[in-house]
């Protein structure tokens, strides 16, 4: 059985960050705006398309050059150390780490794919392991620093674009033709949507004011 392409394994995580989103929030006690709802509700028409796309398989692409693998990773590494710096110098600590920390897991999820293509490419699993385990770290570290859906929103968004598009680039990862195409694109910018959505800095609705 064909391993499923890169940009479905991206768009069902990005769809699936933006339902934990929400469920952290009710758990919170925090409600949800029109920003919030329309972001969850975008994230999860996105996986629904997706899932519809799937019944049309399609080629895995080829296995790109090793400089072009190695400057692609080493280049979203970079990017995220300079975002962090940069955030701390502005004071936008949390947003920061929402963003480097979906760089960190872009870079898990592009050496997953590497990896499963077994040969020399099993060496990705080690750039696999770095990769969540610094996302991860960042991500927790931005939930106590800032809003959760904000830092969650802008991972979602970087974690769901930059391996499709590493795929495509790098490793040449056709989409499906016709209308199954079309679908899986669809659920692609549902979910990048979605993730724009949750970042913004609306999301709780105002309580009703009581009296005394």
């Amino acid at each position: 059985m064909a391993l499923a392409p890169l940009a479905v394994v991206q768009s069902i995580g990005a769809g699936g960050i933006g339902v934990l989103a929400y469920l952290s929030a009710r758990v919170s006690g925090r409600r949800l705006g029109a920003a919030g709802l329309s972001g969850v509700s975008l994230s999860i028409v996105g996986l629904l398309a997706l899932a519809i796309s799937l019944g049309k398989g399609n080629g895995a692409g080829g296995e790109g050059t090793t400089a072009g693998i190695l400057a692609w990773i080493g280049g979203t590494a970079l990017v995220a150390l300079a975002v962090l710096l940069i955030g701390r110098r502005t004071g936008l600590v949390a947003a920061s780490m929402g963003i480097a920390g979906g760089l960190m897991f872009s870079i898990g999820d592009f050496s997953t794919k590497l990896a499963t293509q077994g040969g020399t490419h099993f060496a990705f699993v080690v750039t696999l392991v770095i990769g969540y385990t610094l996302g991860t770290s960042l991500l927790q570290l931005g939930y106590q620093r800032g809003n959760a859906l904000t830092v969650a929103g802008l991972a979602t968004l970087l974690t769901n674009a930059l391996p499709i598009l590493a795929g495509t680039v790098v490793l040449a990862e056709p989409v499906p033709p016709g209308a199954f195409g079309a679908l899986r694109v669809l659920a692609f910018v549902a979910v990048s949507a979605g993730a724009v959505l949750l970042a913004s800095p609306e999301h709780r609705v105002p309580e009703p004011a009581t009296g005394t």
